[in-house]
């Protein structure tokens, strides 16, 4: 997403529909997420949930990353001042960092923009540690079918976890929980 379309995207979703998820998600990562680890958020958009998860846990370094410099002009406007988050201009299938150098990956609305699944999510699960944890999240109406099983097949193993989500959110949304064993 690109020009006119980034600060009605950002208000409306980032702002109004997203708001109490993205609290839920940040309060989820932040339990899991292990001191001074690494975050990284894949399909960033805004960068709203880096935002909300390093003012949680300011020990960590959140990385965003997404394909859309307007989109990330956005988010480092409402990261002004924290200084453990970054952002990388960069499409979900190539990401800029190391193998096993993140503790968690999470994506929220953007795996069905994905141009290749299966290497989008070859590549989170490469840069993710050793016992590093995964959260997908999507409305229900775009989750692919077989992404349960894309996420498998790239070598997460599925958690049966209680989802963090309101009832009214786990309408609407498909949350995918996995680790890297």
């Amino acid at each position: 997403m690109s020009g006119l379309v980034v600060r009605p995207y950002d208000l409306f979703v980032g702002g109004l529909l997203m708001r109490g998820t993205y609290a839920a998600m940040a309060g989820l990562l932040g339990g899991f997420v292990p001191t001074h680890g690494t975050v990284l958020d894949v399909g960033t958009g805004p960068g709203r949930l880096p935002v909300l998860l390093a003012k949680r846990r300011p020990d960590l370094t959140v990385i965003g990353v997404d394909p859309s410099a307007d989109m990330l002009e956005r988010a480092r406007r409402h990261s002004a001042g924290l200084s453990m988050v970054r952002f990388v201009e960069t499409g979900s299938e190539s990401l800029p960092l190391a193998d096993t150098s993140v503790d968690a990956v999470v994506s929220s609305l953007s795996s069905h923009h994905w141009a290749d699944r299966s290497v989008a999510l070859a590549e989170q699960v490469r840069v993710l540690k050793r016992d590093g944890r995964f959260w997908l999240l999507d409305l229900k109406k775009h989750m692919a079918s077989d992404l349960r099983a894309t996420v498998v097949r790239s070598g997460l193993s599925l958690l049966d976890e209680p989802s963090p989500l309101g009832r009214g959110t786990r309408r609407r949304f498909d949350l995918i929980s996995a680790v890297k064993p």
